[in-house]
């Protein structure tokens, strides 16, 4: 999966003029006038995050923190911002990464 199609999955939602779309894709299901998600989204957006969640942690691991923001996640190879926050979160939950105010994310 692509980053830019992580992204429209992550803020995918009622009101959106694309779920049909992304329903017709099969990353979402109207069930009784409610939107949920598929296995094809919780499966395909895990391997995604999976895998940039092994890359931002290469990328903070190699620079010693996430204070340069853009060079991190052009190591990690991460284009969007939200993108960042979205897995860098994830590493913190995970107990890998702790947060900094100054160096944004380190590792644990």
């Amino acid at each position: 999966m692509e980053e830019k199609m992580f992204k429209r999955l992550l803020l995918a939602g009622e009101g959106d003029e694309d779920i049909d779309e992304l329903i017709a894709l099969g990353y979402f299901k109207n069930m009784e006038g409610t939107i949920c998600r598929t296995g094809k989204y919780l499966e395909e957006t895990g391997v995604f995050i999976d895998a940039k969640k092994e890359s931002l942690y290469e990328a903070v691991r190699k620079l010693g923190s996430a204070e340069d923001i853009n060079k991190t996640m052009e190591l990690a190879g991460i284009k969007d911002f939200l993108t960042f926050v979205f897995v860098a979160e994830e590493l913190v939950q995970d107990g890998r990464f702790i947060k900094d105010k100054v160096k944004n994310c380190l590792i644990k």
